[in-house]
């Protein structure tokens, strides 16, 4: 004998039937959807006995679970017993006893097309206003399918077909994601009877957010009811209300405030099964607008949008993988460059100590020449310098950290510690040093003024991470490493470099370094730093 919730306001109605296990709560993906504040998201869990009873287990809920006035956690609920959710009150009854017809799946209009069982709709569950009903989402061709089936013998199945085909045809058109999502909502008016229309996507974070709604005058402001669209998109199930403010799983609180009478909505499905997004009409001015078969030819629809808009999304990752690399390209050198933006997510305030060798490089006597020459020459010979120095620690796997004026610091050991990353350092010294002879004497040559650079090297520990604020981060290594490094530039005459007796001992030869004791560098904690200079005989390993 079937037993039915029927609450005590009398304006919901649960048949417990076609299965032994409901989930009551306030997700509309509960099999027992409550739409009401004081219901936790998934509030209690019900099992029916042979014996004819319900088994009710709490789940933690917020408001409680409650048996002829009293807070369980566990009870047996016989017909005649008050079960409330929170506030929310039922009283467990045998149908015999209420007379009420409840729905079937056999008496919902959207039954499957023979031979068609992947299109099967679901009853409702909820002794709402009106019926609700819902469609399972079949494969692309079987859409389609449907169309043809539901409309035999209508004269608009043709018409129907061809402006599914014509809509397939003219999405293939548009180059970007936003442009498709224009011609999708067009389509969708050209389709429906609709005042409203809508579509969602999900974000990075898999929240589905409005992406286009508007009316037929233009954009609008308005939010797509959550009820319908969370529900649509987290069920996989196309969705058709004709009274959306009296059916209990759409009358969300947005529902009711836009006056929404009858409602459509179908998942964009990609062909992994995931829920790229939402379609959604509406109407707010009458009830009983859309019908079956407007549902079945959404659904074929959507199966066409969404192999449109999962090409364009796929296209448009692709494309801000390409600027994501070409950003770091700027900093790192191409291979690494090309690991970092593979391995990258989202960027945030933090970072983290590691070692690393830091290098920093000064034109002398800069100021000086850069007050002789006119500020477009000052500027295309800077440029031209900061490209052949920058291609100099790229080609030994450092990275740049910043210009500062005509200073230059690049590092090495991150975003990966290397056994040779202070060889690599003074060997990219070295080639800065041997590429600025090169310039300088073409230089010479046209008229120009020749650049002298001093170089200095440390190596040590340092906090590694991006600084600033949400809104502007910046990359960077800060700490007394860093400043070490940057007084040694400043010791360093014209075409020399200076290292530090830490940056010496990690050389394969440390006799190719000379010392200058003359020379000493001051830091914030332990002994100062011994100086070397490197010699010209020193290659790198």
């Amino acid at each position: 004998m079937t037993l039915v919730l029927v609450s005590t306001s009398g304006d919901r109605r649960f048949p417990l039937t076609g299965r032994t296990s409901f989930v009551a709560g306030r997700e509309l993906s509960c099999t027992l959807p409550i739409l009401d504040p004081a219901v936790s998201r998934r509030h209690a869990d019900l099992r029916l006995t042979e014996s004819g009873t319900l088994e009710v287990r709490d789940l933690e809920s917020r408001n409680g679970t409650w048996v002829n006035g009293a807070r369980v956690q566990r009870a047996t609920v016989v017909p005649g017993d008050t079960l409330a959710f929170g506030t929310v009150a039922f009283t467990l009854l045998h149908q015999d006893v209420t007379g009420a017809r409840l729905a079937s799946p056999s008496a919902s209009p959207l039954s499957s097309p023979p031979g068609s069982p992947s299109a099967s709709p679901t009853s409702p569950l909820d002794g709402s206003a009106t019926v609700l009903f819902e469609r399972s989402v079949p494969s692309r061709e079987q859409s389609l399918a449907d169309v043809a089936h539901i409309t035999a013998g209508h004269a608009q199945a043709t018409a129907r077909l061809a402006q599914l085909v014509g809509i397939a045809q003219h999405l293939g058109g548009p180059t970007d994601l936003d442009a498709l999502l224009e011609a999708l909502a067009g389509d969708l008016f050209r389709s429906f009877d609709a005042d409203r229309v809508a579509i969602l996507l999900r974000d990075a974070d898999g929240l589905l957010q409005t992406r286009v709604s508007r009316d037929r005058r233009g954009n609008i402001p308005r939010p797509v009811p959550r009820a319908i669209a969370n529900g649509v998109a987290e069920r996989q199930v196309a969705l058709l209300t004709n009274d959306a403010g009296s059916d209990a799983r759409t009358a969300g609180a947005s529902v009711l405030q836009q006056a929404v009478q009858s409602a459509m909505a179908a998942p964009l499905i990609g062909e992994q099964q995931t829920t790229l997004g939402v379609l959604y009409v509406d109407h707010l001015r009458e009830t009983d607008v859309f019908t079956d078969e407007d549902l079945a030819f959404l659904v074929a629809f959507a199966g066409i949008a969404s192999a449109a808009v999962e090409r364009e999304a796929s296209t448009a990752r692709l494309q801000q993988a390409a600027r994501v690399r070409a950003n770091f390209e700027r900093y790192f050198a191409p291979q690494i460059a090309l690991r970092i933006a593979d391995s990258t997510g989202r960027v945030a305030p933090g970072g983290s100590r590691q070692h690393v060798v830091v290098l920093f490089s000064d034109i002398r006597g800069f100021t000086t020449i850069a007050e002789s020459l006119p500020p477009t020459q000052m500027a295309d010979q800077l440029n031209e310098y900061f490209g052949a120095m920058v291609d100099c620690v790229f080609r030994h796997q450092g990275a740049l950290d910043k210009f500062i004026g005509d200073a230059i610091m690049a590092y090495w050991g991150v975003p990966e510690a290397g056994e040779h990353d202070a060889a690599r350092a003074v060997a990219a010294a070295l080639d800065m040093q041997h590429a600025l002879e090169f310039l300088n004497a073409r230089w010479a040559s046209e008229g120009r003024p020749v650049l002298s650079v001093g170089i200095g090297i440390h190596t040590g520990d340092a906090f590694v991470g991006n600084i600033g604020s949400p809104r502007r981060l910046e990359f960077t290594l800060i700490g007394d490493t860093v400043n070490v490094a940057n007084r040694l530039c400043s010791l360093a005459g014209g075409g020399e470099i200076l290292v530090s007796d830490a940056v010496r001992t990690e050389l394969a030869d440390p006799n190719l370094c000379a010392p200058r004791t003359e020379l000493a560098v001051a830091r914030q904690h332990g002994a100062p730093q011994d100086v070397w200079q490197v010699t010209a005989s020193w290659t790198a390993s």
